[in-house]
């Protein structure tokens, strides 16, 4: 005996089992594919670049300023490799001929000097990094600390490029670090030992950079201008975290 519903009934019977077979369906089908992270903006804006009086002479292997070489306590050019220099965060590789390209891994990447530092502060001043940026990214940073024998990496011993801070794609700038003026610290550069500086570059992951050639010296007269440039007024040193 074969039970016949009324048409009443079996209608709305019909579209409910439409319905569930269509979300059965939909349920076998591959998700979306999620958007692409956006990458850093290419217009991203840098304020105006006055002109470096310090430059670097390819004949004499040094920093000079007015064409006379500037007294260096220690310099490095990563042409036999990547001079010691380690990074936390970050990949580092020597490029045939010279120069270090750094990679930033995390948001925060690091550049370590190397370990067997030892610099009187008493002797420099100054911190000259000539770089070239490879990739861009949304934040920049900037961070320089110093160790002693005193003292670890701590937000109150630190300090920004007065000039040369976040070049462009394709652009190499030197940054200089006025160490006997730093942002925190007061004195404790030109009174101590230096064991260890640590250089923050972007404040973003995906960054990449060539370090081109890095010196702690002597520059004549300070390296601070008379009147402080807009890199000057960029935001302050951060505290340091954990690599």
């Amino acid at each position: 005996m074969t039970l016949r519903l009324p048409r009443w009934i079996r209608r709305p019977l019909a579209i409910l089992a439409a319905g569930s077979a269509l979300a059965l369906a939909s349920c076998d089908q591959p998700k979306p594919a999620a958007p692409a992270a956006s990458e850093a903006p290419a217009g991203k804006v840098r304020p105006p670049r006055a002109p470096e009086p310090i430059s670097w002479n390819p004949e004499l292997k040094a920093f000079v300023l007015d064409g006379a070489p500037l007294k260096t306590l220690a310099q490095w050019t990563f042409e036999a490799g990547t001079d010691g220099f380690e990074g936390a965060g970050s990949t580092l590789a020597a490029r045939p001929g010279g120069g270090l390209d750094v990679t930033g891994d995390l948001f925060d990447p690091i550049v370590r000097f190397p370990k067997d530092l030892s610099v009187k502060g008493s002797e420099s001043n100054a911190v000259l990094v000539r770089i070239t940026r490879n990739k861009d990214t949304e934040r920049w940073d900037g961070s320089l600390f110093w160790t002693t024998a005193a003292h670890g990496e701590a937000a109150g011993f630190a300090t920004k490029p007065i000039r040369g801070a976040d070049p462009a794609v394709g652009e190499t700038t030197i940054m200089v670090y006025d160490l006997a003026k730093p942002r925190k610290g007061g004195d404790d550069w030109l009174k101590s030992v230096i064991t260890g500086i640590r250089l923050d570059l972007d404040d973003s992951a995906g960054g990449a950079f060539t370090l081109q050639q890095v010196a702690i010296v002597t520059i004549p007269g300070g390296a601070t201008p008379e009147a402080a440039t807009p890199e000057a007024a960029a935001v302050p040193a951060k505290a340091p975290t954990a690599p």
